[in-house]
């Protein structure tokens, strides 16, 4: 390489340097010039009052804002009102629905099925919105809804949305039920119709009152408690029928067949109140009967458990606990301290903890007649609970409140899953039923304390 060359050619001067200080002396005012232009442009279009941080406090714009406390005071009031109003939309809703359903009974035994078609149709519907409302009911006990206020004001709205489109749904055909049955123009036909019911419910009443009271010798008081006072208040009701049939003849007497329509429409629906709770006393009886069965099964099934547990540490606990579950049910198989039902759940407490202990060590095949067993009683249990509450509600319905609904609501869904999963999968259905029979009787308990009556 030529050092030489490449010495001075660095040693020349370039073009900036060959301009010499005068082009500096050029460049510096254009720069000055440049930036207020930009100054000048950022003004105006964001004006003069735009600084990056604010120092001081903006003017009150004339908008009253309240203190913290008196927001959420109005929030939590705007809760309580919306509340009120879905549990109002709610009630609505699930009395039309039970109101209707006796209508449509009272039509189809007076003009068929193909009458009543539509109609069924619409109560099936609203019964099915009324159903997944009170279940969004039931979601608000949770604890982490009655913290979260926004979520809980939009469950409500969505309640009452459902609860109201639903009615008007269910409104827009029910004009014409009466017509299909011929009323008010039959109103002769109707009465004569309902004076037939009538005379039959006598019957059937008195056949409830004979059955408690064999029932009640044989049984425990609380084995009895979901039917407690189904006599005596199928009685009251089938009184008011009586008065409301009376009423309608007069009517029909006078001519005015819509008062009559009306009187005998009443009179259905205490008839039907009245068939609901009698028939309800034969079919715990056939229950109670079913549980018995049941119960001397699942001794027979957990005195095999006890017997094959070993004597080792970890299982010695859950060997015990069904030991003295087995004490307990042997101790109320005296006539008159009978409980089917309660000896189940006691045994389902005390002998599956067991069962679960015991099932490693046991084939596939035993395992799963295990817990078909353990499954059966408590779909049992669940079903007979689940129907007493719904008779409760359903006679009751002027007195009884949302919680009991709901809480049936949800149990009639949980039982649904548990015989979904059954035939497939017993161990996974049985907390599901087991959920049901809790909840069916805690419905059952909240809506004889709304009634009045004995839980």
């Amino acid at each position: 390489m030529d050092t030489a060359r490449v010495a001075a050619l660095a040693a020349e001067p370039g073009p900036a340097a060959a301009r010499g200080p005068d082009a500096v002396v050029l460049v510096l005012p254009l720069a000055l010039i440049a930036a207020a232009v930009l100054v000048v442009l950022y003004r105006r279009r964001h004006g003069p009052h735009s600084p990056p941080y604010r120092t001081v406090p903006e003017l009150w714009d004339g908008v009253p804002t309240a203190p913290p406390a008196r927001a959420a005071q109005d929030r939590a009031t705007a809760t309580r009102t919306l509340d009120s109003r879905a549990r109002a939309w709610l009630l609505r809703l699930d009395d039309a629905v039970l109101r209707r359903r006796e209508q449509v009974r009272a039509a189809r035994a007076q003009a068929g099925d193909a009458a009543v078609g539509p109609h069924v149709a619409a109560v099936e519907d609203a019964a099915g919105e009324a159903a997944r409302a009170l279940r969004l009911w039931h979601r608000l006990d949770d604890p982490a809804l009655r913290r979260n206020e926004p979520e809980r004001r939009k469950l409500l709205q969505d309640i009452t949305d459902r609860c109201s489109a639903a009615l008007g749904r269910l409104a827009a055909v029910g004009g014409s039920l009466a017509a299909a049955r011929g009323l008010p123009a039959d109103a002769e036909g109707a009465l004569a119709a309902a004076r037939e019911r009538q005379r039959a419910l006598g019957e059937r009443v008195r056949r409830a009152e004979e059955v408690c009271d064999r029932l009640g010798r044989d049984y425990a008081p609380a084995a009895l408690a979901p039917v407690r006072g189904h006599p005596e208040a199928a009685a009251e009701r089938s009184a008011m029928a009586d008065d409301l049939l009376s009423a309608a003849g007069r009517a029909v007497e006078a001519g005015d067949r819509r008062r009559a329509a009306d009187a005998i429409q009443d009179a259905e629906a205490a008839i039907g109140q009245a068939e609901v709770l009698a028939d309800g006393v034969d079919r715990w009886r056939d229950e109670l009967a079913r549980a018995d069965t049941a119960l001397a099964e699942a001794v027979r099934v957990t005195q095999g458990d006890v017997l094959a547990a070993p004597g080792l540490p970890p299982v010695r606990e859950d060997s015990g606990r069904a030991e003295a579950a087995l004490a307990a049910v042997g101790e109320d198989l005296a006539p008159g301290r009978r409980d089917p039902f309660g000896g189940l759940r006691r045994l389902a407490d005390g002998g599956t903890p067991l069962a679960h202990a015991l099932a490693p060590g046991r084939d596939r095949g035993t395992r799963n007649r295990r817990a078909r067993v353990l499954l059966d009683e408590a779909l049992l249990t669940a079903t007979a609970e689940l129907g007493a509450a719904r008779d409760l509600v359903t006679t009751h319905r002027g007195e009884v409140g949302s919680e009991a609904r709901a809480k049936l609501a949800e149990a009639a869904h949980r039982l649904a899953r548990a015989r979904a999963l059954a035939p497939h999968d017993a161990a996974t259905a049985l907390p599901f039923a087991w959920h049901a029979d809790a909840l069916a009787r805690e419905a059952r308990v909240a809506a004889s304390r709304d009634a009045g009556a004995l839980a």
